[in-house]
């Protein structure tokens, strides 16, 4: 399967939902279970800038990459070591490719806006399914496609898929606002 194919496949399986929600969940295949589980863990790890932090999303995610067999130093944390804004820290990651064409950047951000429980109907750090649809601060912007990058670059890696070029996942903070602090800064020129 075509690596672009692949990503729309996987983009469609994390965010799409059905009527029949329950059904579909017990009939999940093991694919849509890993998006499924890395978008519930994105959401239940509260990245706002106030009393979240994206460095907790960025390790979760790179100890997927690095379990499925990704190079260490393809696997990157970056951002501050110190102060306030070393709990928003960004997540690179770099799935080499066979170098036939230029890389391709993959850019998403790990924060939320802010979200008062007292607002919501719902915890909004829960991932909650109700009538085929998913609820939850990130479902829409932007942990369902974080969520999407992921377990698409994980599938390929998993059966061998080397692309043409290499696929770089930059994952980051500070886009939703609330602080001072960009992530995008602390990305490799």
């Amino acid at each position: 399967m075509r690596p672009v194919l692949s990503l729309t496949i996987a983009v469609f399986l994390a965010t799409a939902g059905t009527a029949h929600a329950q059904a579909a969940k017990a009939a999940l295949s093991a694919r849509q279970s890993l998006g499924r589980d890395i978008l519930r863990e994105l959401i239940e790890t509260n990245t706002t800038y106030s009393a979240g932090g994206m460095t907790r999303a960025a390790e979760a995610m790179g100890a997927r990459f690095r379990a499925a067999g990704f190079p260490a130093a393809d696997v990157q944390i970056v951002g501050p070591d110190t102060g306030r804004d070393a709990k928003d820290r960004n997540l690179i990651v770099r799935y080499r490719g066979r170098g036939a064409r230029k890389p391709i950047l993959l850019i998403g951000h790990l924060d939320v806006v802010e979200a008062r429980r007292a607002d919501w109907e719902l915890d909004p750090f829960t991932l909650t399914e109700r009538d085929g649809h998913f609820y939850s601060r990130g479902t829409l912007d932007m942990k369902n496609g974080v969520a999407a990058w992921v377990a698409a670059l994980l599938r390929m890696k998993q059966e061998g898929h080397v692309p043409a070029g290499d696929y770089i996942l930059a994952l980051t903070s500070g886009e939703e606002g609330g602080g001072g602090y960009n992530g995008i800064q602390w990305l490799p020129r």
